[in-house]
């Protein structure tokens, strides 16, 4: 039934309505089994029949999909375990095939391979690969449709980048339909930071089916989440929350929602929409069955296509041409004409860039375009690095820019989010060669309104060109408004007439095709002298015609004066508050006196031609006549640290950036004069300090928070070597002991926890995952620590924590024990017998603290 339930799947989903299953785990905690296990993919192999007959309950239910007993079904997990990926996908697989031939009514559902997290890390938070994920999942993926699956299901997935890896895998390696799912905080965010806007937009990019969440909290926060995907996705809306958040009664946990007021709830999400409902942790085939009658009596409601152009980082997400008006793109990470970058890619040093992302960002740059194209280099190995680089420390969305279809290729597949990608053009090779690899990684693709004929020098003449690139785009699956117009920038000096049609052109590009228009504005005054005034004044020009995206330099004042004076002028900036905080905190420099010297002579350039991919140099020429402007791309703001200055305020900087590479170094020129322990208390500590602050108020997020340990990290190498010169030792502040529970093999918490304790001066003796109830007791004796911290991520294992605590107390440990995890919540947290409850990272500091008094 594969081929034929395959291609049919998807015409079901556009159909109406699609019901999948509920819990695994929560059956097969109340039923009796033969031999003991710690992953319910063990029964796959002990007792087969068991996991038969809880698909055959769900399908009795109503369930649409069944999905395989294979959450963890991954080489990582299972390896744990001793089990082979690829056999335990093939009988879960077999198993459910089976529950649904077994009835011939059933045999018009759905099997659908399940695909869970891998349970680790991945870079740069992590020491797991992209491609180490994408290999595990695609072995895993290619056994299932061998095996017979008809679709498959991404979920619980808290990190963008892991879901990305799980979506390419399953969609490169097989044929099936894929349903993705991410799984959110109390915050609606990620736990690596990414609303559900930014979720959509990345997915759909990469052309999922479906796109949702599951698991989570509460029922009316599922409701939230349901809006907010609906509100976004112009693709079908998955949802599988939880029976509500779980609570102990007599030593077990419970999911109290009832199956009547689990159906309410999805029948409402229903009604706004989703099309795709299910159940997650405690949710049985009765809260199924309820879902299913409540949900089919309603209407589905057809699902609307947004045009909306949108671009996202691994957290944010910025839309070209929304209600917020035009945007800034930094245009300063580029070789053109600067000495210093050049110098810096030559020698693989990332600390250059990320210092002029760092500034751009702090003038108000929206996006980053990142052009490190230079003769000598690995262009496409430099611009994966740099990407790396700035997304490990920034959240800002980037521009990937670059002639070279190999390169953009490259940088794509790692990036992490949804890219502007700069770019394409009218020229049929372009066009053949760029949007296949937009098509397979998503993005927001730069049209360049020129083709082998040049570019017109008519508006009229680029919005034909325009209207053959979005008409050949739509021919690979790319839609339009994830295309943005580049009317591209004329130079007055040369081509007088042609210069004014690109304003020109902005309005008519916009309004006969529908789409988001973009230019890189300094090219106009190419060749004369007070280029910025010029520059300005077509600004000015553009931004009145409709321009959406600009290209310019953030830190040339002029250019950004145009910009905060048109927000506020057009109604953008709302009673002009951002205009007035602007310059109520940055007093406007008096401008130089003129020169009495006669200006030197310029001579009109001649017309610049398009480079191989059709695009008109956006830099200008970096003689003296620039020199120590805002527009010489190599006079350095000194209103910003270098990163690579050695003070104790860069440290601190460094720190709160979570710029690693220097952090060394500059700790090592502190130790001249201060001792360790001043630069850790009057340096390090206030920095982590500000870090969590920002984490707290959402704006900072958890793989800032991570970079930020590392950078200390790093620093504190050099204070150990210090401290071992000297024979002395720094004085731990407190002792914890942590572990994951038995029978738990999930670490990602208590291992964030350990950095951020270890990095505020805690010694942490981390007993590891699945650590049972006597190593606990045995560590405790013997190291007598201040606080003991126990995680658990599964429901199943919770009794586990409560286990442990109270062996804790009969064993007569009378500190104080803190708990986190998933499924855990304040109140829960009490009933078990924990003295304290740790929801994050941060929150462990501020426990330890008070515990410890330091």
């Amino acid at each position: 039934m594969n081929g034929t339930a395959t291609r049919d799947f998807r015409a079901r989903l556009a159909s109406g309505f699609v019901f999948l299953d509920g819990s695994m785990g929560a059956l097969v905690q109340t039923l009796n089994t033969r031999t003991a296990w710690k992953t319910p993919e063990e029964l796959l192999v002990t007792e087969p029949e068991l996991i038969r007959g809880i698909h055959e309950r769900y399908l009795e239910a109503g369930a649409t999909v069944i999905l395989t007993n294979t959450f963890g079904g991954n080489r990582l997990k299972l390896a744990e375990y001793g089990l082979d990926a690829k056999d335990i996908v093939r009988r879960a697989v077999a198993l459910a095939r089976e529950a649904r031939d077994s009835k011939p009514e059933w045999t018009d559902r759905y099997i659908a391979f399940d695909i869970g997290p891998t349970g680790k890390l991945l870079e740069p938070m992590g020491t797991l690969t992209f491609d180490e994920a994408y290999e595990a999942f695609a072995e895993a993926a290619q056994a299932a449709e061998e095996a017979g699956a008809d679709l498959a299901v991404i979920e619980t997935m808290s990190d963008l980048y892991e879901l990305k890896a799980a979506v390419l895998a399953v969609k490169e390696n097989t044929k099936l339909p894929v349903i993705a799912s991410a799984t959110f905080l109390d915050t609606n965010l990620m736990l690596t930071g990414a609303p559900p806007e930014t979720v959509v937009a990345v997915m759909e990019g990469l052309g999922v089916d479906a796109v949702g969440f599951n698991c989570g909290s509460s029922l009316e926060n599922a409701k939230i989440l349901a809006k907010a995907f609906v509100d976004a996705a112009s693709i079908p809306v998955f949802m599988e929350p939880n029976a509500g958040i779980p609570v102990v009664e007599n030593g077990k946990t419970v999911f109290k929602v009832a199956p009547a007021e689990f159906a309410e709830t999805l029948a409402w999400c229903a009604s706004i929409g989703v099309r795709v409902l299910g159940g997650c942790c405690g949710t049985r085939p009765e809260h199924i069955e309820a879902m299913v009658a409540t949900c089919s009596a309603r209407e589905p409601l057809p699902v609307v296509r947004k045009n909306r152009t949108v671009v996202t980082s691994w957290a944010q997400h910025t839309e070209i041409g929304g209600a917020a008006g035009p945007l800034i793109v930094g245009e300063r990470i580029n070789p053109t004409g600067k000495k210093k970058f050049k110098e810096a890619l030559l020698a693989a040093d990332m600390d250059y860039i990320l210092s002029e992302a760092q500034k751009q960002i702090e003038a108000g740059a929206n996006i980053l375009d990142v052009n490190v194209g230079l003769p000598g280099i690995d262009e496409a190995q430099v611009m994966t690095d740099a990407v790396k680089a700035i997304q490990r420390t920034f959240p800002t969305p980037l521009q990937i820019d670059s002639s070279e279809p190999a390169v953009l290729e490259r940088a794509l597949r790692y990036y992490n989010g949804k890219a502007l990608v700069n770019s394409v053009n009218g020229k049929k090779a372009v066009m053949d060669a760029v949007f296949p690899v937009v098509k397979t990684y998503g993005g927001v693709v730069v049209a360049l309104a020129l083709d082998e004929d040049g570019i017109a020098p008519t508006a009229e003449g680029r919005l034909a060109v325009a209207e053959k690139i979005i008409k050949t785009a739509e021919t690979y699956g790319i839609d339009r408004k994830d295309i943005i117009v580049d009317t591209l920038t004329m130079t007055v000096s040369s081509q007088q007439k042609e210069a004014m049609e690109t304003v020109r052109a902005l309005p008519l590009v916009k309004n006969a095709l529908g789409v988001k228009t973009i230019l890189g504005v300094s090219n106009i005054s190419f060749g004369l002298p007070q280029r910025e005034l010029v520059n300005s004044v077509f600004f000015g020009a553009a931004l009145s015609a409709g321009l959406d995206a600009c290209i310019i330099n953030p830190l040339a004042e002029q250019m950004m004066a145009v910009f905060r004076s048109y927000r506020a002028l057009a109604g953008y900036d709302e009673n002009c508050l951002d205009y007035i905080a602007w310059y109520s905190a940055h007093a406007p420099a008096t401008p130089p006196a003129p020169s009495t010297a006669p200006a030197p002579a310029t001579t009109p350039p001649p017309a610049t031609a398009p480079d191989s991919a059709g695009r008109l140099p956006q830099k200008s020429l970096t003689d003296a006549r620039y020199a120590g402007s805002s527009l010489n791309p190599d006079n350095s703001s000194a209103s910003s640290p270098s990163c690579g200055q050695s003070t104790g305020e860069t440290l601190k900087s460094l720190i709160i950036h979570g710029i690693r590479d220097r952090s060394r170094a500059a700790c090592e020129k502190l130790l001249e004069t201060l001792s360790p322990i001043e630069i850790i208390d009057n340096h390090i500590v206030p920095a982590l300090d500000e870090v969590g602050k920002d984490y707290e108020r959402g704006r900072k997020f958890l793989p800032q928070l991570l970079m930020s340990a590392d950078t200390v990290s790093r620093a504190f190498e050099a204070i150990k070597e210090q401290l071992a010169k000297t024979g002395a030792a720094a004085e731990p502040k407190g002792k914890v002991v942590m572990a994951t529970v038995s029978g738990d093999i999930h670490d990602i918490g208590k291992n964030i926890v350990k950095a951020m304790l270890e990095n505020y001066g805690y010694a942490v003796i981390d007993l590891g995952k699945d650590v049972g109830i006597e190593r606990v007791l045995e560590t405790a004796r013997a190291e007598k620590p201040g606080i003991v911290g126990l995680s658990a991520l599964m429901t199943t294992t919770v009794s586990s924590m409560e286990k442990t605590i109270a062996a804790l107390r009969a064993d007569g440990f009378s500190g104080p024990v803190m708990v986190g995890g998933a499924v855990l919540t304040e109140e829960y947290a009490q009933k078990i017998g924990a003295d304290y409850y740790a929801k994050d990272a941060m929150a462990s500091v501020r426990i330890a603290r008070e515990v410890f008094g330091a």
